[in-house]
């Protein structure tokens, strides 16, 4: 049997450093898993660290992309995000751009990708519609620029704004499992066989939640701008995509896939870089036998 072997990473901005220290305490255990994965998988904050292990760069190199330093800077030029984007893309891509050359093309990475982002006007397309940015053999997508894809899978409505007339893929897949399962199995790109494919799910923290009773009368702006959380609909989207990619993945691979998500205390915002701190003592402190006794029955 020759396996197809996945990692992907959830979109959650800057608790993407939760996901980063959790999978470079994990190459300490399988310095090889890197070499050893057929795909990365990532959405938003996710398609980041997919695109930089994809390229062969060090795990080294993520850890200095989620400093609160970096993050700070990202999240800088605030505006009031009623009438504009809270934030200008202007330092992320800054971000990116010293990290991955400019012209640097999907087909120029040495694992398969699979990115997702939804596309909300396609000029002489009459629809919206997901697209999944990815190198596999007869891609559309494969001479698309790295930093044009990190950029347009990351464009969180609200925080940044739209790019090329794409935004954040996590509308769709923030989780992006599922979307990279269904590109392995496509029978015209990945034409691997589903008993063959094992995908570790990798998230970067997750706290309970719910609207707290009284939605019966909401209108658009309870749904828009509420109390708890402040922007209910929006979080809903982004976070309840992570629970059903999780559902939906399991019941298909069962035994054949991973889901590694620590439980964090209370919410943290994409944009709280405050709290980057907190997120890398979870990761030092987490329980990983579970999931290295996984990697080592199903990966090598």
């Amino acid at each position: 049997m020759s396996k197809y072997k996945i990692i992907t990473f959830d979109g959650g901005g800057i608790r993407g450093a939760l996901s980063v220290s959790l999978f470079l305490r994990l190459t300490k255990y399988f310095p090889q898993l890197i070499s050893e994965t057929d795909m990365f998988s990532g959405t938003s904050t996710g398609s980041f660290i997919a695109l930089t292990l994809a390229h062969g760069l060090p795990v080294e190199e993520l850890v200095n992309l989620y400093t609160e330093k970096k993050a700070k800077y990202v999240f800088s030029q605030k505006h009031l995000f009623l009438f504009k984007p809270k934030y200008s893309n202007k330092h992320l891509r800054n971000v990116l751009q010293s990290v991955f050359p400019v012209n640097l093309r999907l087909r120029d990475l040495k694992h398969h990708v699979v990115i997702p982002s939804f596309l909300v006007d396609g000029g002489s397309s009459s629809r919206w519609e997901p697209v999944m940015f990815n190198n596999l053999p007869g891609s559309s997508t494969r001479n698309e620029r790295v930093i044009d894809v990190a950029l347009a899978s990351s464009a969180a409505p609200v925080y940044f704004p739209s790019y090329q007339n794409f935004i954040d893929g996590g509308v769709i897949a923030n989780n992006p499992s599922l979307a990279a399962l269904s590109a392995a199995v496509d029978r015209r790109s990945g034409r691997q066989k589903l008993e063959n494919v094992f995908l570790l799910s990798i998230g970067n923290g997750y706290a309970p939640q719910k609207i707290p009773k009284g939605t019966h009368g909401w209108g658009a702006m309870q749904w828009t701008i509420g109390p708890n959380p402040s922007l209910p609909l929006l979080s809903i989207l982004f976070e309840g995509d992570v629970e059903a990619d999780t559902l939906f993945t399991s019941q298909i691979l069962a035994n054949q896939y991973y889901r590694l998500n620590p439980q964090v205390k209370d919410v943290i915002q994409l944009d709280d870089y405050t709290r980057i701190p907190e997120l890398l003592k979870l990761a030092k402190g987490y329980d990983l036998n579970e999931v290295v006794s996984w990697l080592e029955k199903n990966w090598f």
